[in-house]
């Protein structure tokens, strides 16, 4: 049996908006939990001659924000900061006499500085260009995603659409090389995205088996004949890693994530004291599960069947804070058991062809297959005005197709505002009753800018005073310098 290890890594823009509540602190922890300790896996893995090969489906935006020299810094003020407060912690504990909490300060301490001294002496700050020299050596296929990781079956035109493949593909070429496939933000479908993707050059996307007529197996079928492939997670090994009832992160004796301290387990009747010793030594008694389970499983298919497993880089090291020690060990394991074979998505349909065709219907990896998740109650302001915005950007880009100068610009900022709001993380956490005044004033800012911008589109000249509110948002909102507001032109 073939395996293909998917690790996915999305966070909307985030950069100098704040610590909270949807702020700048997710993303440092993400980088000190998530990608720093899967980079430094990887990149030892190789160094051993181990060849952990899977693929990468990080947002464009988020790559964005990671290459970003802001970002950097901010990194490392955050990461002393961090490591100051268990400093503090320990000399408490010490003069308390409270052992354990010392045991556990010292671990952090030491934990943090590694992470810290790995981020800036062994990747120079820029984990994207380390994720680039993995691409090149073959170790990671690099996966193209929508620009800002918009849910692409409830946007209100096929020019969005369009925009945030065509731009996504081509920022994730810039930043770690050319892309073979495409991750589907929550894998949502809709009939009618297949040519979009082709005519992007892309040979597959990854679709959740929901989209598939009931008793189809999952197996790699043709989305248009010789053209464009979709494969299907695994979702009966999957599980084991997602579920927030079966799946290992679960577990009682590993770290409570949502305890902000560290200091506490899971536990089985509510948190309890928390020792790595033994949540490490979990990890891989459920690294041995996991490989017994896909060895038994490969006993039963053939070698050519393909086992395509998504690994949210969210849960790895955030929600499982030992997750990257077990897939450290699945990726050893997997690299050297005689009956399986770690692969990429690109690497497995260069040998092996998909044998028929399915029309596949709307579909999600969300709660009842469906786009649920992104429709909640709450969200559905949200979408009347990004339906509303994007009929405006869209007229603007009609009306004025050959802007030079300053209005391109204008322009340009106008589509990258528009953009912003159409992140996936709106509507899902407004659906989920997540905070929703902090949520809207992300999203309802970005559409206010949008309109803004497109009211000066229509004047005979730009003024000094929005000259100075583009500068200015210019710096607020500026991923994606390279984005043109052209991509939103319509074909007809």
């Amino acid at each position: 049996m073939q395996l293909a290890f998917v690790i996915t890594a999305h966070l909307p823009y985030l950069r100098r908006v704040g610590p909270s509540p949807f702020g700048e602190d997710m993303l440092h922890t993400m980088i000190a939990q998530s990608l720093t300790p899967l980079l430094n896996v990887l990149s030892d893995l190789a160094a051993a001659r181990i060849k952990p090969r899977l693929a990468l489906a990080i947002s464009p935006i988020l790559i964005e924000q990671l290459a970003d020299p802001t970002v950097q810094k901010h990194f490392v003020i955050w990461m002393e900061e961090w490591l100051a407060s268990y400093e503090r912690d320990l000399d408490r504990a010490i003069v308390q006499k409270d052992d354990h909490r010392a045991y556990l300060a010292r671990f952090y301490i030491e934990w943090g500085q590694g992470i810290l001294r790995s981020f800036v002496e062994r990747y120079d700050r820029n984990i994207p260009a380390a994720l680039r020299d993995l691409c090149t050596r073959g170790i990671v296929e690099p996966l193209a995603g929508t620009a800002t990781h918009a849910y692409l079956p409830l946007l209100g035109r096929e020019e969005s659409v369009r925009a945030q493949i065509e731009h996504g593909t081509l920022h994730i070429m810039r930043q770690l090389g050319r892309p073979q496939g495409l991750w589907l933000p929550g894998c949502g479908w809709r009939p009618g995205l297949e040519q979009i993707i082709a005519d992007t050059d892309l040979r597959y996307a990854i679709v959740d088996p929901s989209s598939l007529p009931p008793g189809e197996s999952a197996s790699a079928r043709w989305l248009i004949p010789y053209r464009l492939t979709g494969l299907f997670c695994a979702e009966d090994i999957s599980h084991y890693i997602w579920s927030s009832r079966l799946g290992y992160a679960g577990d009682p004796i590993y770290r409570d994530s949502a305890v902000s301290d560290g200091y506490h387990a899971i536990g089985i009747d509510g948190p309890t004291s928390y020792d790595p010793y033994h949540a490490f030594r979990r990890a891989q008694e459920h690294t041995v599960h996991f490989v017994t389970l896909l060895v038994a499983q490969s006993e039963q298919r053939s070698d050519q069947t393909l086992a395509l497993i998504p690994l949210d880089a969210h849960i790895l090291g955030q929600r499982w804070f030992e997750g990257v020690a077990w897939m450290q060990g699945v990726l050893t394991l997997g690299a050297t058991h005689p009956k399986l074979t770690l692969t990429t998505p690109g690497e497995y349909l260069r040998h092996n062809s998909p044998k028929a065709q399915a029309s596949l219907q709307p579909s999600s990896w969300g709660d009842g297959g469906d786009h649920r998740a992104w429709q909640g109650y709450r969200a559905k302001e949200y979408w009347q005005a990004l339906h509303l915005a994007e009929e405006r950007l869209i007229t603007a880009v009609r009306q004025r197709p050959n802007a030079r100068g300053e209005l391109e610009r204008l322009l340009n900022q106008a589509a990258r505002e528009l953009l912003l709001a159409q992140s996936s993380d709106w509507p899902e956490l407004l659906s989920a009753e997540t905070n929703s005044e902090a949520v809207h004033a992300y999203w309802a800012t970005y559409l206010d800018r949008c309109h803004q911008l497109c009211d000066h589109a229509f004047r005979p000249a730009l003024d000094n005073a929005t000259l100075i509110l583009l500068e200015e948002l210019e710096e607020l909102d500026g991923p994606f310098p390279h984005l043109n507001y052209r991509v939103f032109q319509s074909d007809a």
